[in-house]
């Protein structure tokens, strides 16, 4: 059994969530990209810090500390993932295309070049709104599994072990989630030694877990679970409590507050005391990393602007892993996002190349980032830098295979932008 771990922040208002689970005890398979097209004319924007951030400050010299890449995918670009899906040592990475119901995979080779695998784009349904990469089939090879919002159904396509994909049997696989699914989380939740998928259910406040055949097939309808859910922002999975089992993680919009479910290694899941966690006024995209390098799960949040009725909650709140099914908030949350219209997808991971991690947030409705940079002492200086967002995809991860990690964003379209146009991926590397 092989989980793939792979890097990847999802899109979209109303669709799913994203971020990679970067604590599964597995086989790793890291990313690559390439390309070089320089964006000209950006400026840089900057805002004070007016709100209480724990010494945040504005880095005006962290934008020019990096290079763009620019590379062509589908129609309305969203989730990311990275892994290497050829097996040939280079990470790759695995773009959905919302309008065109298709997956790019771009393979890389490790030189800084970069080529679409043969075949690519995959088809791989209506809105896929998140993809979680594992070895579905036993066979060794990277697959994914998607989760097709707006639908009942989770699309498996089983890897080739080349950059080629193809439908599982018998996929899509439909689920009982309410209203339909947004995100999936795979892992050997049964401890059978094959990979299941939990999706969520917020409709009825649940999340569902799938258990896989170990020939790339989901079981249904699998088991529901009562759940702190309810967001459309979908599930992660990651070790909470230090036993060695993948637990799943959510957020709950209408209480403001973080969910954690613990599994039992053999397909169960239970509340953790104290779970919903307090976090944020209207708890929306999420993900997981370690932000304070202490080697355990942390949560990163935001909550959903258009609902805030506190504009001091407009910020990224940090909850700390105890590493026993507990959570403190990181000194100085929330981090200020002021000028960020549409806080859409949070990414963690150390893009300065200090050995300090930090985080990254895309700002859906006026096109930029928000660069968090990490220091030893548990502060953060913010940089703002141009980019075309809308509601898109993001992810940290090394995707030149230099040992530096890159920020990936799928250049989305703004709400007033015109449809139909072909979209792009940037790069942003360290120089």
């Amino acid at each position: 059994m092989k989980v793939f771990r792979s890097l990847r922040q999802t899109p979209a208002r109303a669709t799913s969530t994203a971020s990679a689970c970067t604590f599964l005890a597995c086989a790793v398979f890291t990313c690559a990209v390439v390309t070089y097209t320089a964006f000209a004319g950006h400026g840089r924007t900057t805002e004070g810090s007016s709100l209480q951030n724990g010494g945040l400050q504005n880095d005006p010299q962290l934008e020019a500390t990096f290079t763009r890449t620019v590379i062509p995918v589908g129609h309305r670009p969203g989730p990311l993932a990275i892994a290497d899906v050829n097996h040939d040592g280079h990470p790759d990475i695995i773009v959905a295309n919302m309008d065109d119901r298709t997956v790019t995979v771009l393979l890389g080779d490790g030189n800084g070049n970069f080529t679409p695998s043969p075949g690519s784009p995959f088809a791989c349904g209506e809105n896929p709104n998140d993809i979680a990469i594992g070895d579905m089939n036993g066979d060794g090879n990277p697959d994914l599994i998607i989760a097709n919002t707006q639908t009942p159904y989770i699309t498996i396509l089983l890897g080739d072990g080349k950059g080629g994909f193809a439908p599982a049997p018998h996929s899509p696989f439909a689920t009982a989630s309410r209203p339909h699914v947004h995100g999936v989380a795979v892992g050997d939740f049964m401890g059978d030694g094959k990979l299941s998928v939990v999706t969520d259910s917020w409709g009825n406040d649940s999340i569902i877990l799938l258990p896989g055949d170990g020939h790339g097939s989901l079981l249904t309808p699998g088991k529901s679970f009562d759940a702190d859910i309810h967001s459309d922002q979908g599930v992660r999975a990651a070790d909470f409590n230090g036993d060695g089992k993948l637990d799943i993680v959510m957020t709950n919009q209408a209480k403001g507050a973080v969910g954690l479910m613990l599994g039992d290694g053999k397909g169960g899941f239970t509340r953790a005391p104290h779970s919903p966690f307090p976090a944020v006024q209207v708890a929306f995209a999420f993900t997981v990393g370690d932000v304070d390098g202490d080697g355990i799960p942390d949560v990163a949040m935001m909550p959903y602007d258009r609902d805030l009725t506190d504009p001091s909650q407009l910020g990224v709140v940090i909850l700390l892993g105890d590493g026993k099914a507990g959570f403190t908030k990181m000194r100085g949350s929330p981090f200020s996002l002021e000028g960020c219209a549409g806080p859409d997808r949070v990414a963690i991971g150390d893009v300065t190349g200090d050995g300090v991690p930090d985080f990254v947030v895309s700002c859906a409705q006026n096109a930029r980032m928000m660069v968090f940079e990490g220091s030893r002492n548990g502060t953060f200086k913010r940089a703002t830098i141009p980019v075309k967002t809308g509601w898109s995809g993001l992810a940290i991860g090394d995707v030149r295979g230099d040992g530096k990690k890159e920020i990936v964003i799928s250049n989305g379209e703004l709400d007033e932008a015109p449809k139909g146009q072909r979209g792009t991926i940037t790069i942003f590397s360290r120089k």
